[in-house]
Formats: C-alpha cells, structure tokens, sequence
C-alpha cells in the first residue's frame, strides 16, 4: 500500500513523496523499514519524543499531532488527533475488515470473557462461524493468537486480529470492549451490528477513572458504536447498565433480569448445585417456551446472568430455545472462570475473582461443593491501586469468615506477574493491613509457589482449594500439578 492510499484524506508533507507502506504502529521500538509510525500522546509518554528514534528505525513517514521534530524530507502527516488517525489508519491498512464481520461488542464490568464464549456457541448452533477477540487474545478454529494482554487491543492489533479471523473463515465477531478502549478510541470507527451490555460496577479501574459516574459515562460511549438496526441485550437488574440502554437508538433493546418480573427474559425459580443451574425462563423473549425449564452445567450466580445475557441476545436475533437448551446443558468452563478440577485427591475451584462482588460468586459456589476443610490463596492486584486492594482485602476477610474458610493464603506472585502486573509495596500493605484491621488471621508469601506450596502442605485429600485473583493467579494450577500428590 502507498503512502498516498494510506493516508487518503490527509496532506502529506512533502508532496509527491509516496513510499510503500509495509506496515504502521504507535510503538517506535516495533518500527522497521517501511514502517508508519503514529506519535500518539499517552497518559505517561508522549508518542511525540521518540519520532527521531522511529525515523532511526527506517520509519517511512511520520504522523504526529506537531511535525516539528520530523527530521527534514522525511514525509510526514499532520493530524488534529493521533488517535483518531491511528485507528483509521490502520482499519484502511487492513482492508476495514470489521465491515466484512458480524460483529457484536460487549460492554460491562465482569463477565465478558465467559459470556462472550457462551455467546459464541448458541451463535455458532445456529449456523454463524463466530471468532471472539478479547482477554484471551483472538480465536476462531484453528486460528488463535494470544494478543498483547490488553482485553481490546490497540487498533493495529485489533484490525490485524479481525483480518486473521475474517481469513480464517469468521463471518462474525464479538468483541470484548473495555472502557480504556472506549475513551481512548481503540475502537473508532467501529459500527456493531449487535450489543451486549451487562452490570457496571464500582471499583474496577479507579486509577484511571476519577469516579464511578467518570466509570458510566465512558461505558455510555458504547452506544456510540452501534448500528441502528443492531440488538442491544442489557442487563436489567443494573441501574447504570439498565439506564444506558434506554438510550440506544437501536432497532431491538432485549433486558434480562433474575430479580425483575416486567424485564423481557426473566430466569426465575433458580436452583443452584455441584452440577450447574437450573432455571425457569419467562417473559416476551422467551415467546411459546415460556415456562420452560433449562439447566446450564457452568456454576454459580456469575454465570446464571452470563447465561441469561447471551441467552436474551440469541433467542431475540431467532435462536430457537430447544437449540440453546441443547448448547447450555454441555457449557464447560474457560479456564478460570469458575473452573473446578482435582488434583492431589482435593477439589479444587480457581476462578479469577478480583474484585468484592466476584469474591462473593467464588465463595457461594465453593459452599455448594462437598469437601471436609478449605484453604483459600488469593493473589493481590497488581497495577490497580491501594484503594481497590484495601477494599478486596476488606471483603475477602469478611466473606471468608462468614463462609467458613478455615485459612486464608495471600501473595504478592512476584514470580507470576510480568511487569505490567506486580504488586507495589503500597498494594501490599493496603492488603495486609485492611486484613489486620478486620481480625482475619493470614499467612503471607512473596510467591505464588511459596502460597501453593503451603496450601497443600496445610490441606487433605478431600478438602477444597479455592485458587482467586486475576492475572497474578494465572500460574497456580501449573503450579498445582508440578507439586503432585502430597
């Protein structure tokens, strides 16, 4: 692609210099010969500081908000918003590929991993090739490229990923959009065909939020990118998600509820066990199956409004419900999202609970497990702040006691978590102390394999390991199995 293609739209500084583009990028180390290199301002750098070094690197052109430190002949493009520029941009580079997709966004606070997968397979039932783009990287088929860690990756990536999807035979796409990707315009110019919005939460993202209404407000922006004739699914029991939805000027808004009896789908007369949830449906989405019973094999309250967010959006895009009934009774896990195995003759639930209301799901469905004692490891949060670390180590001290957890293991995973993810001595001690000050007797380990180590030792077959924390977390089942029997 040439550089006038490229940037079509733009004034290109010289005029009549038109190199092939081989690539583009926000990144100046990623920059080789041939490459574009975008000088887009960060919260913590300036793109703009290390244009000498993309042009070191062989960059072709430079596009900047302030050219001044292009060095001179160098072609270079102006633009009011680097930004904006990077992702239209790199969606034209990429051939626009979401305009060849179904694609389907997915907004809210927990949640969106799970729910995407179980979305994926009632879609896939009725006859669509869905790949997912999210927390777990990029997915379809054979096809699987783990990303770079970010739940909606910069746009280069996250045109690159929906290209390889679209290659690997995808017609539809769902796409886990956080709030960072909605205030930071990863996803501009992105329409979606379909929505799903589930609960927003306070405590998620207060170092970059100023407030919880900072919090709604961005998810809001959500709406922004949807078509008109898109389905919106929402989670009706949530204010905030319930509040947002009212606002979209879509062609269908479907509300789930568990707790309200005028919502279009309601799952009612919940039981709860070791082998799933079983519910009754009702409401205009559930049309002539209303009354029906459904059991899904995924444990706990969690998944119950991950279930019936996704159900709401299949059965009003024309899923029939026999079809999804079939798909919900053989639902498995992903991997630590309320994942239960054994090893080491104790049953263990590893779920990546981090936050006060997770806490909660992970221990209700520990309750409903069979097992004699309990030990509980929970990894700190790295990267997020004193604030939410004191507040989950506030609630895991009084969740644990009222749920019977007989010792509580909590670790910084120093030897877990890359860079991105460790835990600073303020998050340490914001935890410690929040324990200490709630009378919850813990033991505390720098590492992951110190904490697991000592879980086992204090354990039985038998008994009940719970495994929570998000990334810092990642490694305890891979540790699990290397310790073997004991």
């Amino acid at each position: 692609m040439r550089l006038s293609e490229l940037a079509a739209g733009y004034i290109v500084t010289p005029a009549g210099v038109d190199p092939e583009i081989s690539g583009l990028s926000e990144d100046s180390r990623r920059i080789r010969p041939g490459m574009v290199f975008v000088a887009v301002p960060g919260t913590s750098l300036d793109g703009h500081a290390y244009v000498t070094d993309a042009a070191a690197r062989g960059a072709a052109a430079i596009v900047a908000e302030r050219t001044g430190t292009v060095p001179p002949g160098m072609p270079s493009v102006r633009v009011r918003s680097a930004r904006v520029a990077l992702a239209e941009l790199a969606a034209r580079f990429y051939g626009n590929p979401a305009a060849q997709l179904r694609t389907i966004g997915f907004a809210g606070t927990f949640g969106k991993t799970s729910t995407s997968e179980i979305l994926r397979l009632l879609l896939n039932a009725g006859g669509a090739r869905t790949g997912v783009l999210g927390s777990l990287g990029a997915r379809y088929g054979d096809y699987f490229d783990s990303g770079s860690g970010l739940t909606t990756p910069a746009p280069v990536e996250l045109h690159k990923s929906l290209r390889q999807l679209r290659v690997a035979g995808a017609d539809t796409a769902i796409m886990e959009v956080t709030s960072h990707a909605l205030r930071l315009e990863r996803i501009r110019g992105i329409r979606f065909d379909g929505g799903l919005l589930a609960a927003i939460l306070p405590g998620e993202h207060t170092d970059f939020h100023r407030s919880y209404d900072d919090y709604v407000d961005a998810k809001r922006r959500f709406l922004d990118h949807l078509t008109t004739h898109a389905v919106l699914a929402y989670d009706s029991d949530n204010r905030a998600a319930r509040r947002i939805a009212m606002g979209a000027q879509v062609a269908t808004i479907v509300g789930y509820s568990t707790e309200r009896r005028d919502a279009d789908l309601v799952l009612s007369d919940v039981e709860l066990d070791e082998r799933g949830t079983t519910f009754t449906i009702t409401g205009a989405a559930s049309r002539a199956a209303s009354g029906m019973r459904l059991h899904s094999a995924l444990l706990g309250r969690g998944h119950l409004r991950n279930v019936g967010l996704s159900l709401a959006y299949a059965l009003t895009a024309g899923l029939p419900v026999s079809t999804a009934a079939t798909v919900l009774r053989s639902l498995v896990p992903l991997p630590r999202r309320m994942e239960r195995y054994d090893i080491a003759g104790r049953t263990v639930l590893d779920d990546s609970a981090a936050h006060p209301d997770s806490f909660r799901g992970t221990l209700e469905v520990a309750a409903l497990l069979p097992h004699r004692a309990s030990t509980l490891v929970y990894a700190v949060r790295g990267s997020r702040g004193a604030d939410i670390n004191r507040r989950n180590a506030i609630a895991l001290a009084d969740l644990s006691a009222v749920h019977g957890v007989d010792t509580l293991i909590v670790t910084a995973a120093t030897d877990c978590t890359g860079a991105p993810d460790q835990v600073s001595a303020t998050e340490v001690d914001a935890a410690r102390q929040a324990l200490v000050e709630r009378g919850r007797r813990f033991v505390w380990h720098d590492t992951l394999q110190g904490a697991i180590g000592d879980a086992l030792d204090r354990s039985k077959p038998g008994d009940l390991l719970i495994l929570a924390g998000a990334q810092g977390m990642n490694e305890g089942r891979r540790i699990l199995t290397r310790f073997g029997p004991r």
